[in-house]
Formats: structure tokens, C-alpha cells, sequence
């Protein structure tokens, strides 16, 4: 086994971390839909939470340096938040 680099080591740790969502959908019989654009900004989510493009969502996790996190509620609740001030 070749011993590990330094230099290597630090080099990865200085590759741009690229972090995305995922948007889980559920067509009942028709199934699931990964909706993955990897443009997007939370507030993209939350804008398409809030005007219905996306519905019926299932999950939404945010995948950032290879780590998921599940942001489902956080978002769902912004845009929920989002459209109830709209109202007023």
C-alpha cells in the first residue's frame, strides 16, 4: 500500500463543494419522480413548493460534499409560511 500524500490530502479538501437537491414525487400508480437540477437554491425550492409546481413531494434532501440532508420539513414549512403572508 503506497503511503498517503499530504499534499493529496490537502488538495482534496480544497475541491468547490457543489451541493444540489433532490425532490422526491409521488405519482401514486405511476410512481416516484427525482427532481435533481443542480441550479437550484432553496429558495428555488421554496418558490416552487409555494406556487404548486411541486406537489405531492415525498422527500427533499439537500446532498452537499457527499452528505444528505433531509430538509423536507424546513422547506415545505417556508413555502407553507411563505403563502399564508402572500394572502394577506
Amino acid at each position: 500500500m503506497q503511503p498517503l500524500n499530504i499534499r493529496e490530502i490537502l488538495n482534496y479538501r480544497r475541491k468547490p463543494n457543489h451541493s444540489y437537491f433532490v425532490v422526491m414525487r409521488d405519482f401514486g400508480k405511476r410512481g416516484w419522480e427525482a427532481v435533481v437540477d443542480p441550479e437550484i437554491t432553496a429558495a428555488g425550492v421554496i418558490d416552487s413548493l409555494k406556487s404548486g409546481e411541486w406537489d405531492r413531494v415525498v422527500f427533499i434532501h439537500r446532498i452537499s460534499d457527499g452528505l444528505v440532508e433531509d430538509v423536507t420539513d424546513e422547506l415545505i414549512d417556508a413555502a407553507e409560511m411563505m403563502a399564508r403572508e402572500a394572502v394577506r
